[in-house]
């Protein structure tokens, strides 16, 4: 019967052989713990557990568009309302989809510096046969098993168990065993201890996390109010279009009959060569914005993450809704909406936060200045003789003591602690900057608003009156009255009063959005980019 030392010899070898990690188990491992990092610090942040998985889904409309040549399965153009552009984006945009890459790393980041305080465990073996001609041939059986574990305080403690089994197999002898099982610990007591210093690495992993999850919050904002301005501004160079193109068909009726009035004798060359020069102005102008809502649209597809040859159409009914909110006055003083967004902004909270981390490198810094001295301990127990794996406890051996390191050479470590120093005047800069950056982009989206509602009501009267002279000039040049010229200057006019109406509903309403981003009052969908555009202007807290 096999020796029963030999049996748990060989089945901890086929163990080791055995207990591998395949690459689909890594991945879901380290999905596992990413997916629940991520989950708890966005409902700690957002109040929403969400851990934005990477995987695209495959039915995105991108695959559907690629799949038929660009077009709707019936062979229609796509068209996208904004809500379902902001589906759109968050399934294909490439800018979204490496900003979840970002924040994916960061949490595993902090899986290995987890890993460090973690118990650890490992298991090494081996079997070799070694001889001399046919004299001697020798078997080995060994296998070790070890248990690492550092504490927040910086202790590390390190225990082993090694077994090993030697068997004469010319002479067919049997397995001689032995074994030995090694503790060690060694502690800091100068440099390197403490919770402060030895927990930095992980305390760092953790906040880098935290702003991770932040800078991906404010990148959605962001996405959402680029996709809303480019298709609003889309939306408008549409209308813009259909003005264009009427103004385009108005000019050549009067091109026509001017030329009529011309053949007859009725009218001079003069008069024939500003419509024919009207005509060819307005042609321009047809040829240009056709070519400008084209390239606008490539740039939207790419934000999108959607093919540049797909055909996709907007709402043109989108700028109407707007229209019909109207445009209004914010209810805030430039001081109080400053005060808001420094209060509500994710990215000005980590600007804070990261002078607090440099305040704690520097701590760090400073401490590797100082000498090394760890207090160290060790024992190890053989096993009997002949006994195998049966330790004896009365032949323990022991030991302890010091190790020490002076603190004669650190100029690695001055220059670290200097550049700390410096370092931690950047970071004070930085905040500063955040907060001035915040305050300048808060002031300027209030002044578009006041700018772009000033202007809506100054074109609203300005495309009426000029309608009225499109009207009062056309019925004067059929009845001889004027010259060609100021019917074809009315018409322009009505033209840019049309153009400059929807250029400032546009305006406003990105002004607007732009300001409830600045101040972070965009209410987003947790696991997409959905937001509610309808959302009020938020109020300062008063005073009780």
């Amino acid at each position: 019967m096999p020796d029963p030392k030999l049996r748990l010899s060989r089945f901890a070898l086929v163990g080791l052989l055995t207990a591998c990690w395949t690459p689909s188990t890594a991945r879901e491992s380290a999905d596992r713990q990413v997916y629940d990092i991520l989950e708890r610090t966005n409902a700690a942040i957002t109040g929403n557990p969400v851990a934005w998985p990477l995987p695209r889904r495959v039915d995105s409309l991108r695959a559907r568009l690629l799949a038929n040549h660009g077009l709707n399965p019936d062979g229609t153009p796509v068209r996208l309302t904004l809500t379902e552009a902001f589906d759109v984006a968050a399934e294909n945009s490439r800018e979204f989809q490496r900003q979840k890459e970002v924040l994916y790393a960061a949490a595993l980041t902090l899986t290995r510096n987890q890993w460090d305080f973690a118990v650890r465990f490992g298991n090494t073996g081996s079997e070799r046969i070694s001889g001399t001609g046919d004299d001697t041939a020798n078997a080995s059986l060994g296998d070790t098993g070890s248990v690492n574990y550092r504490t927040p305080f910086g202790t590390r403690i390190v225990g082993s168990f090694a077994q090993t089994f030697l068997r004469s197999v010319v002479q067919n002898g049997r397995f001689d065993g032995n074994s030995i099982l090694n503790l060690s610990l060694t502690q800091p007591l100068l440099a390197g201890s403490g919770m402060r210093i030895v927990r930095e690495p992980l305390t760092q992993a953790e906040r880098n996390v935290l702003y991770a999850v932040r800078s991906f919050e404010r990148f959605r904002f962001d996405l959402a109010i680029g996709i809303a301005s480019d298709y609003w501004n889309l939306c408008g160079i549409v209308n813009d279009l259909a003005n264009i193109e009427a103004n385009y068909t108005n000019v050549l009726k009067s091109r026509e009959q001017v030329e009529e009035f011309f053949k007859a004798g009725r009218r001079t060359i003069v008069d024939f060569g500003r419509a024919k020069q009207a005509e060819y102005g307005a042609g321009v102008t047809l040829v240009n914005t056709r070519n400008r809502l084209q390239t606008a649209l490539d740039r939207f597809k790419l934000r999108l993450g959607l093919p540049t040859d797909s055909r996709i159409e907007v709402d043109p009914k989108e700028l109407d809704r707007l229209k019909q909110n109207g445009v209004a006055a914010v209810p805030l003083t430039e001081d109080q909406a400053v005060a808001l967004a420094l209060q509500r902004r994710y990215d000005y909270h980590t600007a804070i936060d990261e002078v607090e981390d440099s305040g704690r490198r520097i701590y760090v810094a400073a401490d590797a200045l100082r000498s090394l001295i760890d207090f160290t301990t060790a024992i190890s127990v053989p096993a009997e003789s002949g006994k195998g794996i049966d330790l004896d406890w009365s032949r323990i051996n022991w030991s302890a003591g010091f190790d020490l390191n002076l603190a004669l050479d650190r100029i690695a470590e001055r220059n670290a602690y200097r550049s700390a120093l410096i370092n931690f005047d950047v970071a004070i800069r930085a905040r500063e900057q955040a907060g001035d950056q915040i305050t300048a982009n808060v002031r300027a989206a209030m002044r578009n608003i006041q700018v772009a509602t000033e202007n809506f009501h100054i074109q609203t009267t300005a495309l009426a009156l000029a309608k009225q002279r499109v009207e009062a000039t056309t019925d004067l040049y059929d009845a001889g009255r004027i010259q060609i010229l100021e019917k074809l200057q009315a018409l322009e006019d009505f033209l840019s009063s049309q153009l400059s109406l929807n250029s400032q509903i546009v305006a406003y309403s990105v002004a607007r959005f732009t300001l409830l981003n600045e101040m972070q009052a965009v209410q987003i969908d947790p696991a997409g980019l959905q937001v509610d555009l309808a959302l009020p202007i938020p109020q300062p807290a008063t005073a009780e």
